[in-house]
């Protein structure tokens, strides 16, 4: 007698099924086996950037690169996102190892920061002959409060100067110089922070600016080498820009989180003969990992005109007029625009061109204050706004 032969089940199993056997089905109890992503959110910006860009602001969960050259209005940028997230209940965490940031610059762009004040020993100059006759206490400002973090070079090597990224130990003694390393390393300290509910907003970092460090390995050698400094970037920030950061966009994740870098250029004549090329200075890593990157100012030169008023021989700089424009754009549709354009800065923040003699009549008495005071220290006399003339004048290289 022949035996019956079973014949097997080909039909395909479902998905669903699938995703049950390896432990990916989603659920109100296990989010984190979702791959769905939270809808695009922003930072928004002033005007003059949605303008100029056609961009709502900084998008969320993601990091951004801000380039150019010096004083093409990156600052001014930085301090308006800084604003921004404050109003919204993000936390702004400041990295300035540039160790050139102004809170009065950043507090006329609407920063909230409150001014602490302390006991401060202050020299006694004889005006005649300049000696220093003894010293005096004056209450000065000594810190500034308020919801942001603030690191400079000092403030992080004093944290993270006895971290040996070589051995993942701690050493017996302090560097005295803030390293690449430290930034990455305390960016994943304060996302630490976050995930076990110590911090309970999101948090935009902000970095001003990459190239201005060395790396870990540039220090312990005592010799700056670009190659090891582009190399650590790429190493240090590998797990922030390509998982912490963008993992915070998931429907998964209670806060979205956000990095922005403001980076340098410099022009590179050598490379290419006959033509000049723009690089980022510090290292390209953090371009290739940017899911947006905006430039300002312009290649061959800063591109930027110098707002300023005069009298008398005297002359108050208020503003400049640069461009912006977006050099790469990977940001969900319908937000992968490359737009260009221009804005201007000013002490209260960026506004359009089509706004700069709005502003000049709104704050006439402001710069007529400032022309006065460059009077007075010149010995001329006073002036009044008639007496005032506004110009646009080309930045020369």
């Amino acid at each position: 007698m022949k035996q019956a032969i079973k014949k097997k089940d080909f039909s395909r199993p479902s998905i669903g099924s699938i995703r049950e056997k390896l432990g990916l089905v989603a659920s109100e109890q296990n989010m984190v086996v979702s791959s769905a992503d939270k809808p695009v959110e922003f930072i928004p910006m002033p005007d003059a950037f949605v303008d100029a860009l056609k961009l709502p602001g900084i998008p969320m969960g993601v990091t951004t690169l801000i380039l150019g050259r010096s004083n093409t209005g990156k600052s001014a940028l930085k301090n308006c996102l800084i604003a921004s997230a404050q109003k919204m209940g993000i936390l702004p965490v400041i990295y300035e190892t540039e160790n050139n940031f102004s809170f009065d610059y950043a507090r006329s762009m609407g920063m909230q920061a409150e001014p602490i004040y302390g006991p401060v020993d202050v020299e006694d100059v004889d005006p005649e002959t300049g000696e220093i006759i003894g010293t005096h206490v004056e209450q000065r400002i000594i810190n500034y409060d308020g919801n942001f973090l603030f690191f400079d070079s000092q403030i992080l090597a004093d944290r993270y100067g006895d971290n040996d990224y070589s051995t993942g130990k701690k050493t017996k003694t302090k560097r005295k110089i803030a390293v690449i390393e430290d930034i990455a390393y305390s960016m994943n300290e304060i996302l630490d922070m976050q995930d076990s509910g110590d911090i309970q907003q999101p948090i935009l970092f902000i970095w001003d600016s990459v190239g201005s460090i060395s790396s870990w390995k540039s220090y312990t050698s005592k010799n700056n080498n670009a190659m090891w400094d582009a190399g650590a970037l790429s190493v240090a920030f590998n797990t922030l820009t390509n998982n912490r950061i963008p993992s915070s966009k998931k429907v998964s994740s209670p806060f979205t989180n956000t990095f922005v870098c403001v980076q340098k250029v410099w022009l590179d004549s050598m490379s290419a003969p006959g033509a000049s090329i723009l690089r980022n200075k510090g290292g390209e890593a953090l371009q290739y990992s940017c899911r947006l990157s905006i430039q300002t100012g312009g290649v061959l030169s800063a591109s930027t005109k110098k707002l300023s008023a005069t009298s008398k021989g005297a002359e108050y700089t208020y503003g400049l007029i640069t461009k912006i424009k977006v050099n790469k754009n990977q940001i969900d549709s319908p937000y992968n625009l490359t737009y260009s354009g221009t804005f201007c800065c000013v002490p209260t923040g960026i506004i359009s061109e089509d706004k700069l003699d709005e502003y000049k009549k709104e704050n006439v008495s402001l710069i007529v204050k400032k022309l006065n005071e460059i009077l007075a220290d010149e010995g001329k006399s006073a002036v009044d706004a008639s007496e005032i003339t506004f110009k646009e004048e080309e930045v020369e290289e």
